[in-house]
């Protein structure tokens, strides 16, 4: 698999799958800034998003710059929406997790842009639960607590033996995290760029593009019905819940996810 490292607007870290045209803009999720940016790991998470691509579709997965001091939604949704014009528009552009909410905002500040959007484990807003989980991570950044920070995602997959992987990966790389992992204060700001400016339903009722909903029902941050209501309340969604699976549906039902989302690209 050839993958092309590069940066967007001279920041933006990016990695590109296949040369064909219209490429997918994946948009990473909330990762993408909590560990470092270096080329390898943005390569890595490329390669995981082309187990659920169409072989035959190339994408773009596209990273974060939280480093100014103002950094918003806003601001990523500006840069996001540049982006989109660099590579040629109306894009079709996929949000995974955190990214997804980006994605939104995009779409709504210019919805001319976007001719497909895909929400993957992803919805408007954190659920309760989702809330309470990304405030714990602030809470733990700002006391410097890596370890902690992490430890958040041990529970996260439906498969028990997933789980306790995670937490072996964990344990046996704590004295690396500091040189794996943000600074503090950037992860901070990149949790409350989204925290401290919500999604409302009159920017979501202006995207006009296709989109797809897809989840699973027990998602830890974005279930409790908040993927229903963001399906609702865009103008032209369609939903796929995958019953009892959690945030990790794309990695632990990719063969589901890659059907679903075939068959909405190849609308």
């Amino acid at each position: 698999m050839q993958i092309e490292s590069r940066t967007f607007l001279g920041h933006i870290p990016s990695a590109r799958v296949g040369s064909g045209p219209d490429p997918v803009i994946v948009i990473s999720g909330g990762q993408a800034f909590v560990q470092r940016p270096t080329a390898e790991r943005v390569a890595r998470d490329a390669r995981r998003i082309a187990r659920i691509m169409p072989r035959d579709r190339s994408f773009i997965l596209v990273g974060y710059d939280p480093t100014p001091s103002d950094y918003s939604l806003a601001m990523i949704a500006r840069d996001l929406c540049a982006i989109f014009e660099q590579v040629g528009t109306p894009a079709t552009v996929m949000g995974i997790s955190y990214g997804g909410i980006a994605a939104l905002r995009a779409a709504a500040e210019r919805p001319e842009l976007v001719s497909k959007l895909v929400l993957l484990a992803s919805a408007h807003a954190f659920s309760a639960e989702g809330t309470r989980r990304v405030q714990h991570q602030i809470d733990c950044a700002s006391r410097g607590d890596l370890v902690g920070l992490t430890e958040g995602f041990v529970s996260v997959f439906r498969r028990p033996w997933f789980n306790w992987l995670v937490w072996l990966r964990l344990r046996s790389s704590r004295a690396r995290l500091p040189q794996a992992m943000n600074e503090p204060a950037l992860i901070i700001r990149g949790l409350r760029a989204v925290l401290d400016d919500p999604i409302d339903a009159a920017q979501l009722a202006r995207i006009a593009a296709p989109c797809l909903v897809i989840g699973g029902t027990r998602d830890q941050f974005f279930g409790d019905g908040m993927q229903e209501q963001t399906a609702a309340l865009l103008p032209h969604a369609s939903l796929e819940l995958v019953e009892g699976e959690t945030h990790m549906v794309p990695v632990e039902r990719a063969s589901h996810v890659a059907r679903v989302l075939a068959a909405f690209l190849s609308r």
